[in-house]
């Protein structure tokens, strides 16, 4: 059996942001507050904003705005996908939670 090695301090490693960093200039209002927030605060307000995204391209499809129903197609399945990805985020932290409340030490 290995040992398992001891915890590092990690205070000073920046979690890895790449794809999910928030500039402001053009999202939507709230969403750039969370820029210096923990990975999972920013990829909820991704979510969110995709989601606002994706209302917004049906809105303007409906009321005649646009009629590239390709492009809309497309902000939709990004929102769903980014949905996937945050409620797959979710679990897998409920999941190691829970491992951790099992542990006995």
């Amino acid at each position: 059996m290995t040992a398992i090695p001891p915890v590092q301090n990690t205070a000073s490693i920046a979690p890895p942001t790449e794809g999910l960093s928030l500039k402001s200039g053009g999202n939507s209002a709230g969403v750039s507050d969370v820029a210096g927030a923990n990975p999972f605060e920013q990829l909820l307000a991704k979510t969110s904003e995709d989601q606002k995204l994706s209302d917004k391209a049906i809105q303007d499809l409906v009321a005649g705005k646009t009629d590239n129903v390709q492009q809309v197609v497309m902000q939709v399945v990004k929102s769903e996908m980014s949905f996937q990805l945050f409620m797959e985020v979710r679990n897998q932290l409920i999941e190691s939670y829970n491992q951790l409340m099992r542990m006995q030490f």
